[in-house]
């Protein structure tokens, strides 16, 4: 009679550890990003994460960059155009009065929470802000505005905190922001 054989596990690799991690910091906060949790999760031993990192701080710090780096892709993304600055800047205030994705948001704010404290994390949301505020810069300096960086930065604040207030996403979330858009 053959023997059974070990179930083969599969072969993950740094990207599936850091999704993960992800989801977990969502759906969990920093608490809940812990390798025996992650590696039951995909159905993996802990051996499977100590291939791709020396520790949990190490995914902690590919968490940062990770994210970081999506996000900037993603910024590009949305302010990449050769529209009217004024039509792309209607665009963004739509992208965020459709309300937040919930994952991203908790994301963000776990990682922003972070940034008080952790020097890594911090570099990562100057990297983020960084370049939301210089790409809406760039789009009300296209519309001739001669405080361009100033818009921007309350352009920003507005459509990023208006995520934050329940129940608040309507049409004059779009007035309020136009505002800044009308010269």
């Amino acid at each position: 009679m053959p023997t059974p054989r070990a179930k083969k596990l599969p072969r993950l690799d740094k990207r599936a550890w850091i999704a993960a991690a992800f989801a977990e910091l969502a759906a969990h906060g920093w608490d809940g990003v812990r390798v025996e949790p992650i590696a039951a999760t995909l159905g993996v031993t802990k051996g499977s994460f100590y291939w791709h990192f020396t520790d949990r701080d190490a995914l902690v710090g590919a968490m940062f960059i990770r994210w970081a780096e999506g996000r900037v892709r993603a910024i590009r993304n949305e302010t990449t155009d050769d529209d009217d600055p004024r039509s792309l800047l209607y665009r963004l205030i739509d992208l965020y009065a459709r309300g937040p994705h919930a994952q991203g948001l908790a994301i963000e704010l776990a990682i922003r929470g972070l940034a008080r404290a952790d020097s890594r994390a911090a570099d990562a949301v100057a990297m983020v802000d960084g370049e939301r505020l210089a790409r809406v810069a760039a789009l009300f300096a296209k519309l001739g505005s001669k405080e361009s960086e100033a818009k921007a930065f309350l352009f920003y604040a507005f459509v990023f905190g208006q995520s934050l207030i329940a129940g608040r996403r309507d049409a004059s979330l779009r007035a309020a922001a136009s505002a800044l858009i009308v010269e």
